[in-house]
């Protein structure tokens, strides 16, 4: 989001006129719970990931993105990776790849994922500002712009509607291990993507009423675009509230979705990373 401009300039006084560029980074601890299907190897068993293949169970990964606004323009990167791994005894026979399962039989899984991905953004609407909308004039909301400002000399209130585009890479491997037969077999896939989306950015400053709050800021961001080169449908959400403890520093507590299909031949995998995020929110 835009950087404050110090209470002493005239232009502090009003939202949106002559604004110093600004960096924001958000990096912390995401939990994902892998979810779908895998489908793996010609004449293979479609296995549920919530429950077939030993991998449904949550560990912590890290996850984080960055941006520099000039303007109504913000460009910037995200990533996040995770992963997890587990044992079980099988409750669904069939055949993952070359491995063979029975019911009972002991298995070993793992999955692990990553994406990094940029982004560019640009502001449409920006009700509180002194240009409304991206094709607005100067002063067409002057005397709301005026008055967005608290003593402190921060935005009271500030709602961005963004519109996003991007490019990112994912990778995304799996592998099942029979112990009991011993044999293992896996997935392994990298893709891109180019996709195009909306956001939501709201600063809603205290003015000094909260303690140890400053200033609150609520985001959502999603995304949706065709894999490269499987033709195939990604998601992706990121949406959260920080808790600016000052001008600089803050703590975000969040949600995160990344959902893919991806193909390899003869195999498919429908599957989604959801879960919840927590970290520092940095802003310059």
């Amino acid at each position: 989001m835009p950087g404050a401009i110090p209470p002493g300039s005239s232009a502090a006084r009003i939202l949106g006129v002559a604004e110093a560029p600004a960096v924001t980074a958000d990096v912390g601890v995401w939990v994902p719970r892998l979810t779908g299907t895998a489908q793996v190897g010609s004449g293979g068993t479609s296995f549920d990931l919530n429950d077939d293949l030993a991998v449904e169970g949550s560990s912590a990964g890290v996850a984080g993105e960055f941006a520099v606004t000039i303007g109504r323009w913000r460009v910037g990167g995200m990533g996040f990776s995770a992963s997890t791994s587990g044992n079980e005894n099988a409750v669904k026979g069939g055949t993952f790849g070359d491995t063979n399962i029975s019911v009972g039989d002991q298995i070993k899984g793992s999955y692990s994922a990553w994406m990094a991905g940029a982004e560019v953004g640009y502001v449409v609407y920006r009700p509180s500002a002194d240009e409304p909308w991206a094709w607005s004039d100067e002063g067409d909301n002057r005397d709301a712009a005026s008055k967005a400002f608290g003593a402190n000399g921060r935005p009271l209130f500030d709602p961005q509607f963004l519109l996003l585009g991007g490019a990112l890479l994912f990778h995304y491997d799996q592998t099942v291990e029979n112990v009991t037969v011993p044999s293992s077999s896996s997935f392994d896939r990298t893709v891109g993507c180019l996709y195009g989306g909306a956001g939501l950015d709201v600063r809603i400053g205290f003015d000094g009423r909260v303690p140890l709050v400053q200033d609150l800021r609520i985001y959502a961001n999603a995304g949706v675009g065709p894999s490269i080169p499987d033709a195939d449908i990604i998601w992706l959400l990121r949406a959260g509230i920080a808790f600016m403890i000052n001008e600089n520093i803050g703590v975000e507590f969040g949600y995160r979705l990344f959902d893919f299909d991806m193909q390899d031949g003869p195999s498919t995998v429908d599957a989604g990373l959801r879960g919840l995020f927590g970290g520092v929110s940095v802003r310059f």
